[in-house]
């Protein structure tokens, strides 16, 4: 029988490169993960105008700027991550930018609701080959013990993308359009791609075993899936970013209704928050469960967990404080709910980087990108998918108490992510046994 634990792939690829090329891979990595969330995110500053334009429901641009590009991203992700898996991560990472940022910049041609609908797939499609093979190429290029800390660093881009796709989106939106946002920040990526292609080199890969290589990608999913506490973690991530996607495309919304924020200074202050607070979280749980883990491997998933039960308090203190207390400094007048956000945002980042490291740490190398677009998968179809699309939803069910309707459909979807919390707790003995078990 073959084996399918960590210890089959414990080859040392990182090796091969020195310290200043591996760092900037990372960062090319970091920036390639930027665009992608910046083109991905974009949607979440542009509700209000486009909503406007179109005369479109709460319902249909949750649907817009969830599912409709969460279902083909997500389920997209698993046979491109195969591909990348036996061929090149590289090159399937460029294909997917150039792809992704081509079909963003169309986004500005849209002619209706149905129309960007389509074009949003698109760049779902596109999208499908980025982010797992960025994390299998950096698990090749860190050591074991050094791979949260390079995790976690990746996971920094989705706040730096929040910080440029919210406030410079509200900037360029106001001063030239909606449409002039999407040709903006798409043509950029294509260049970057070029450059990810010519200079990223791919790592050396571990000789497949034969029965692994024959076997069919049902085969292979399903042998990811038995893997001790796999399912665990794709049940954490998936109602973690229930709430982590539900607050992150409405929360601009939120604060335009319910607080009587500009589009520009609410996607200032948010991107601020992601960017400082979420880079904050990010990286420190890197750091910190990277310590840890070396005396209980549980705290691979224990952090995360403590992350959540930390963040919901916050967060519901952010959507429920009263509208009218505000924080004045200077010239500054701003709501006070956003210094609950600030906090939130520190310790709802707590389950990227354990959460990705802890599943590269747990698969054999040729299984890497495909574990990585599973938990992706649960991440985009019950985050992305369902997470604003549930919002928007009880936001119109919500209608009769006016502009607080976004406000309590909110509130029910941050308070999902205790069923994460507890799915990261159930599987952290699993997980240490099967690391202990395969030595690493």
């Amino acid at each position: 029988m073959t084996d399918t634990t960590p210890s089959a792939a414990n080859a040392t690829p990182h090796e091969a490169f020195s310290n200043r090329y591996r760092y900037y891979v990372l960062a090319l990595l970091t920036l390639g993960y930027v665009f992608n969330f910046v083109d991905r995110q974009v949607m979440t500053i542009l509700i209000e105008p486009i909503k406007m334009e179109f005369g479109a429901t709460d319902t249909q641009m949750g649907l817009l700027s969830g599912l409709a590009f969460a279902l083909f991203y997500a389920t997209l992700g698993i046979p491109v991550a195969r591909l990348a898996d036996r061929w090149s991560r590289r090159n399937v990472l460029a294909i997917s930018m150039t792809t992704w940022s081509a079909v963003t910049a169309l986004c500005a041609t849209a002619t209706g609701f149905w129309h960007l609908l389509l074009l949003r797939i698109g760049v779902g499609i596109g999208e499908a080959g980025g982010t797992p093979p960025s994390q299998s190429l950096l698990a090749d290029y860190f050591p074991p013990e050094k791979r949260a800390f390079a995790q976690g660093v990746l996971a920094t881009a989705p706040n730096i993308g929040i910080l440029v796709g919210l406030f410079g989106g509200a900037v360029i939106a106001e001063a030239y359009g909606w449409r002039s946002v999407f040709l903006i920040f798409g043509i950029p990526g294509v260049l970057l791609a070029v450059l990810i292609q010519l200079t990223i080199k791919e790592p050396q890969k571990v000789r497949v075993p034969d029965e692994q290589a024959q076997a069919g990608l049902l085969s292979s999913l399903g042998k990811i899936f038995r893997l001790p506490s796999f399912t665990h973690i794709m049940l954490g991530v998936g109602f973690t970013g229930i709430a982590g996607y539900g607050l992150g495309v409405w929360s601009p919304s939120f604060l335009v209704r319910v607080h009587d924020m500009s589009l520009v200074d609410a996607g200032l202050y948010l991107g601020l928050i992601g960017v400082f607070g979420g880079g904050l979280g990010t990286i420190s749980s890197g750091l910190l469960v990277d310590k840890l883990a070396r005396h209980d491997k549980r705290w691979q998933l224990w952090l995360p967990a403590i992350g959540i039960f930390l963040a919901l308090p916050t967060q519901l203190a952010f959507l429920l404080w009263p509208a009218e207390h505000r924080l004045v400094i200077s010239s500054v007048d701003v709501p006070f709910a956003l210094v609950f956000m600030g906090l939130s945002a520190v310790f709802a980042s707590f389950w990227i980087a354990p959460s990705y490291a802890a599943v590269q740490n747990l698969v054999p190398q040729y299984w890497r990108t495909q574990a990585s677009a599973l938990m992706l998968l649960a991440i985009n179809l019950l985050g992305m998918g369902l997470g604003p699309l549930l919002v928007g939803a009880l936001s119109d069910s919500f209608s009769h108490l006016g502009v607080d309707s976004v406000r309590y459909g909110l509130c029910v979807g941050v308070s999902l992510s205790l069923i994460g919390g507890f799915a990261y707790l159930r599987g952290s003995a699993l997980y240490a046994k099967a690391l202990r078990e395969s030595g690493l």
